[in-house]
């Protein structure tokens, strides 16, 4: 059996844990309404981002339950009545010195001038208006940083209408809001990466998949729905801010896995990968990407996921692999919230890789 040690530190599980000051608040998006210098703030905008944080609330929760990830929290701040808090903050300059990173920088700036980034990592979902339509932000963005934590950018559409939620996320006046665009980048602050659509699913495309656009491209059958993916589900259900506790992830745990087997099942067409993980936090999923070479493009990459058991041992079954060469990647989703394989870079970035190619005989593993 084939094992793969990534990395092995001689007192890896003597590993202190990141200790939090003791008033850390708990981890929260929190929406930020950025208007630039030579624009004057929508009037009503509050009714808006109701809208907006009730929907991507929905469409989490629903996505979540699905995959039977029942008790969570909300990750969103809201006021004693309901609505969601939303900070009005001027730029100080013209609409047209803004894309996603400068905007980005200059909110961080003052935040940090505020001591808003101390006391624990938080998530800040930053939204740009410029005007009302035509009037259009340049760009939409997401990730993440050790310092300032999750953070998203994109753009404050006022076209009038009503966010139903019942409505799927390709339906016309929710496309033309780019509304799974700006729940996109949000999935980026929260470390969540490009994740494809799943046949077996027939739920359409998922939200950390294609644009509505690239999706109808290949999948020309005028499909409307979104859905969160069950990969996606699982990393998500781990995050700090859908616990409702304090970021202490810190710099990712420290991995050692053992054990690591791939096998093919030519009767079923798919592939398995098998290990054992040990870490200085408690893993709770395996994640295997399948960066296949007849992918559309890397938002299209198909994740699998599988529970890892209290001894650290995880199988995860690849199940609709393509014919062609490629390349799996496993990482794990911890307790609580770090996202990693090799125990340096977060997610698919990551991942513990293995290639494989297709030929005659079907697939194997170099």
């Amino acid at each position: 059996m084939r094992a793969t040690m990534i990395p092995a530190w001689a007192s890896l599980f003597l590993a202190p844990l990141v200790t939090l000051a003791a008033d850390a608040a708990p981890c929260r998006v929190h929406v930020i309404l950025f208007v630039p210098a030579d624009v004057a703030p929508p009037s009503g905008y509050e009714r808006r981002m109701d809208q907006i944080v009730n929907y991507t609330e929905s469409f989490l929760r629903r996505g979540l339950e699905r995959w039977g990830h029942r008790n969570v929290a909300s990750p969103f701040r809201r006021s004693a009545d309901g609505h969601a808090e939303v900070e009005l903050m001027r730029g100080k300059e013209a609409a047209s010195h803004y894309k996603p990173v400068t905007v980005r920088t200059e909110v961080m700036d003052a935040l940090r001038r505020r001591g808003r980034l101390d006391g624990g990592r938080q998530i800040w979902w930053i939204m740009v208006y410029v005007g009302d339509p035509p009037a259009k932000f340049a760009g939409f963005l997401g990730g993440y940083g050790q310092q300032i934590g999750g953070w998203s950018v994109c753009q404050f559409n006022t076209a009038p209408g009503r966010i139903d939620p019942a409505e799927p996320l390709g339906s016309d006046f929710l496309e033309s809001l780019m509304l799974k665009g700006m729940i996109h980048e949000l999935g980026h602050a929260f470390q969540l990466p490009h994740i494809g659509p799943l046949n077996r699913d027939k739920s359409g495309n998922t939200l950390m998949g294609p644009t509505h656009h690239h999706y109808r491209r290949v999948v020309p059958t005028g499909e409307r729905r979104v859905y969160l993916s069950e990969a996606e589900a699982a990393m998500l259900s781990t995050h700090p801010a859908f616990r409702g506790v304090p970021d202490d992830r810190g710099q990712p745990p420290k991995v050692e896995v053992r054990d690591m087997s791939y096998a093919v099942d030519s009767r079923s067409g798919t592939l398995v990968v098998r290990g054992r993980v040990r870490a200085s936090r408690r893993a709770v999923y395996a994640l295997v990407a399948d960066e296949s070479d007849a992918r559309p493009g890397e938002y299209w990459t198909k994740t699998y996921v599988g529970k890892v058991a209290p001894d650290g041992s995880f199988a995860v079954t690849v199940s609709e692999p393509s014919k062609s060469n490629g390349t799996l990647k496993t990482w794990f989703a911890f307790e609580n919230g770090a996202l990693t394989g090799d125990g340096r870079g977060a997610a698919r970035d990551g991942g513990i890789p293995r290639a494989y190619t297709y030929g005659r005989r079907g697939w194997s593993f170099n």
